[in-house]
């Protein structure tokens, strides 16, 4: 059932919440529209997934990137470059007015992309071990893959460093992904060998074609305007997958539609299936996610599979959290494997939402 707008109107009061250190112009925004109905009344008839503040903020960037001249681009780092002086919420709310009938068949068209390259970093230590040299090559199967761009996660360079500044450099790509180990020794936490990939198969339900300039746009619009450094990240990961695109099959549909045509496809492949999905079943519909998990432990008992998830556990209750606390908000980092009809479970960390850092907990 769809929010009300007073519902829509508390949700981004606690976006704003949630957001204002880490994107202060986005949390002001959220805070100051949150009670303009008719703001908000652009969100209606959007399905309930996607009927965020996030889809909002990236149809008016989407906008803004290709209109730099706007004067609410003044006050989007994004475009200006610096924030900007005052209040940008009577801009916001001029310019939703004035070009409503553009984002509102932006957020009735497009879908949020979620899937941010920061996040190889955690990706990168769940990954299985490819040793000994005559283990299969993985299979990557990124589930909400998006533009596909960490299905080319062992062309990125990684840094891992930790509290007592001891640091593991893997790789020599673009771009250059860093991330702080917490409550453990880098040397136990960071990957100590290179990952052998075989086969790359994203799945998205509005996957973006990135030599597409306004789908490209649309992907950069997602990033929140205040975080510049996301965007030259973005843009370097762009840059380097360009030349690479053709080795990833990217399939149009859900999880639960594609999944076991990608899992076949790898196993054809002599590789081994390596499920992944970072923030994306937030977005599942709620028999969409259970249908997803019985597939799961269908193809894991038919063979030997790994799965790999980064998401918020009160968000998605119905994944397997083992003894995490379902009521956080935090990422938690899991990974299961499925060996020789085998079943186990663990809980790699607790991790910033792009990969910025991990509170380790087990390897």
């Amino acid at each position: 059932m769809a929010e009300s707008t007073g519902d829509l109107a508390a949700l981004f009061d606690r976006f704003a919440d949630e957001i204002g250190r880490a994107a202060p112009t986005y949390g002001t925004i959220c805070r100051g529209v949150a009670t303009e109905a008719g703001v908000l009344s652009i969100l209606d008839g959007v399905p309930d997934p996607q009927r965020r503040p996030v889809l909002l903020l990236a149809a008016v960037h989407h906008l803004l990137l290709d209109a730099p001249d706007e004067p609410l681009a003044d006050h989007y780092p994004s475009i200006s470059g610096q924030p900007g002086d005052g209040d940008p919420v009577a801009a916001f709310i001029e310019f939703c007015d004035r070009r409503r009938a553009e984002i509102v068949e932006l957020v009735s068209s497009r879908s949020t992309q979620t899937n941010d390259v920061g996040r190889a970093t955690l990706v990168r230590i769940a990954l299985p071990s490819t040793d000994p040299p005559a283990r299969a090559p993985l299979g990557l199967i990124d589930l909400g893959t998006s533009a596909g761009l960490n299905l080319h996660l062992d062309r990125f360079s990684y840094r891992y460093h930790d509290e007592g500044g001891a640091e593991v450099v893997l790789g020599d790509g673009s771009p250059s992904l860093d991330c702080l180990v917490r409550g453990g020794s880098v040397s136990e936490v960071a990957p100590s060998s290179p990952v052998d990939i075989g086969l790359r198969i994203g799945i998205d339900p509005n996957p973006i074609d990135t030599s597409d300039p306004d789908q490209a746009r649309w992907l950069k619009a997602c990033v929140w305007a205040d975080q510049v450094e996301r965007l030259a990240r973005l843009q370097a990961a762009l840059d380097t997958v360009a030349g690479y695109r053709h080795e990833a099959l990217i399939l149009r549909g859900s999880g639960p539609d594609r999944l076991e045509e990608a899992v076949a496809e790898s196993r054809a492949a002599r590789c081994h299936p390596v499920v992944i999905n970072t923030w994306s079943f937030t977005y599942y519909e709620e028999p969409e996610r259970v249908r997803q998990l019985d597939m799961l432990d269908r193809l894991g008992a038919e063979g030997d599979l790994t799965w790999i998830f980064l998401e918020a556990p009160n968000e998605t209750p119905e994944l397997p959290w083992g003894a995490v606390d379902t009521s956080t908000s935090l990422s938690v980092l899991r990974r299961i494997d499925y060996r020789s009809g085998l079943r186990d479970e663990t809980t790699i960390g607790i991790a910033h939402p792009h990969g910025r850092w991990l509170d380790a907990m087990a390897r």
